[in-house]
């Protein structure tokens, strides 16, 4: 890894000196936003720990985490269901049957739970592939058959192909970061899937952000959305997905919500959102969304609306992943909210694209010199999207406290985790864990070479972005991106980051 010493920087001494927050924020909220600032340095130094023992602060313990989440072992897990049904499956996996089937867990059998494949990129992309793998990502509901019935307080489980992730652990290595600063992220660990005892091949687990969920990181109050917007699937067929290869995806579209724009008190405008209750059982009040949507927009009574604290260390996390199938992108995909008592706060999913691999959005001239893409300003990390239309970024680079405590978070987070090689390490520890499982993996998308080469990459990847932030926070190179000097800049011209795996379409210039 680079070596470097972050040097010591002023934080947060000069927020009660400022007085440009947004309206409706008196002044015991500003002194909070000290408190705030002050306050990172504890979430983020004590929330770090290996999944199977994380949870969130007003959460509990849930039996599962200590089961199928020890990311220590590669767990085994096999499907049973009718050969009929499975050969259905992957015959038509676009329509997402769910099937009835049994699911043996380390040797454990659940009986009659609900079994499809899922996904929109890794579903598409392989079922209208070339490629000789269908390799489908697939979802488990323990409860959808028979009421109630959990796998240890588990009521959702994602099986994860790992499409785009030659590294096989963008998500898992993800997940951990949003965990040490300190922001609820869903659980993963590795398994062996076998379908009626036929190998599949190394898939990751991924706890969904369901009941389960909210009951180890809530204490099961609240109400967790997704934001997805609405994509029309019904005219994909082989032509629109070679279509898409070739010129990449269109811009979106048909947006209800997904910017968290405000448009008007009708519901309908909200759609992206509302439409998309994770955690049906507790009942949603769509109102509280349209008022923090609206708190949002006028900029008034923001830390009632928002629990900002939580939400700027997750931009923290997000922005120096460069994650860009996200909010932060211009597909406006792949975000949860939590909302509970009218107040949100944000929850990361699906991370296979981050680490600068989705070339259709970020261009694929940063991919043949990355060293723009590494030393992207993190006060500018929004590509292909305005801050406009991205209101509660904007909200953080427009009120110098909510920056300022940012930069902090950043700060913390190099400084308890990223300067040290922890990340380095666990990379190294997981690569050898699943090296002999991807060696005879019969479906993976990549070899056991291709993985190796991901792993260093990976690990590069964070040596040069750390260093590139730890410029950028100590003042040696700009934080905004078109304000950076050449030679400030952290040399990632030798860095190949498509050899992580990425989401290749559009032409190449």
């Amino acid at each position: 890894m680079v070596n470097i010493l972050l040097k010591n920087l002023s934080g947060c001494g000069t927020l009660h000196s400022r007085t440009n927050l947004p309206s409706g924020v008196s002044a015991v909220n500003k002194g909070r936003m000290i408190l705030l600032c002050l306050g990172f340095l504890l979430p983020l130094s004590t929330c770090s720990g290996r999944a199977e023992s994380a949870t969130h602060a007003g959460g509990m313990t849930a039996a599962y985490a200590d089961k199928l989440f020890d990311n220590r072992t590669v767990h085994q897990i096999d499907i049973q269901l009718a050969e009929t049904d499975w050969a259905g499956l992957l015959a038509d996996p676009i329509s997402k049957t769910k099937y009835a089937a049994d699911i043996v867990i380390d040797g454990e059998t659940i009986s009659n739970v609900s079994f499809s494949a899922k996904g929109f990129s890794s579903l598409y992309f392989v079922a209208y592939g070339k490629q000789e793998s269908r390799r489908y990502s697939f979802k488990v509901n323990f409860g959808k058959r028979v009421k109630g019935q959990t796998y240890y307080g588990l009521d959702k489980l994602s099986l994860s192909s790992l499409f785009c992730d030659n590294t096989w652990m963008k998500d898992m290595v993800s997940y951990q970061m949003f965990r040490d600063a300190g922001v609820p992220a869903p659980l993963a660990s590795y398994v062996w899937l076998t379908v009626n005892g036929k190998d599949q091949g190394l898939y990751m687990a991924v706890e969904n952000l369901n009941k389960g969920f909210l009951n180890r990181e809530y204490h099961g109050e609240g109400v967790i959305y997704s934001v997805d917007r609405k994509i029309d699937t019904s005219y994909i067929n082989q032509e629109a997905m070679d279509w898409i290869r070739k010129n990449g995806f269109p811009p979106a579209t048909n947006i209800h919500g997904a910017d968290l724009r405000y448009s008007g008190e009708e519901l309908s405008n909200y759609s992206d959102i509302l439409d998309n209750v994770e955690t049906k059982s507790n009942a949603p009040d769509p109102q509280r969304i349209v008022s923090a949507l609206r708190a949002l927009s006028w900029e008034e009574n923001i830390n009632q609306y928002f629990d900002m604290e939580e939400i700027i260390r997750f931009f923290a996390v997000h922005n120096y992943l460069l994650n860009y199938d996200s909010y932060t992108g211009s597909q406006l995909s792949n975000l949860k909210l939590h909302e509970k008592d009218g107040r949100l706060s944000l929850l990361p999913w699906d991370y296979n694209l981050a680490f600068g691999t989705f070339p259709s959005v970020i261009g694929f001239e940063n991919m043949k010199d990355p060293t723009a893409l590494i030393n992207l300003g993190i006060d500018t990390p929004l590509i292909h999207a305005e801050e406009e239309n991205r209101p509660l970024w904007k909200l953080i680079r427009t009120y110098s406290e909510y920056l300022d405590a940012y930069h902090h978070a950043l700060d913390t987070l190099l400084r308890d985790h990223l300067l040290s090689g922890e990340y380095e390490a666990e990379i190294d520890r997981v690569r050898d864990m699943l090296l002999p499982w991807i060696e005879k993996d019969p479906t993976a998308f990549c070899t056991a070479e291709e993985f190796l080469k991901a792993c260093e990459t990976m690990k590069a990847f964070f040596a040069c972005r750390t260093e590139s932030i730890r410029r950028q926070l100590a003042g040696e190179l700009s934080t905004v991106s078109e304000e950076q000097e050449k030679q400030a800049m952290v040399d990632a011209s030798g860095l190949d980051l498509l050899s992580m795996g990425a989401l290749e379409v559009g032409s190449r210039p």
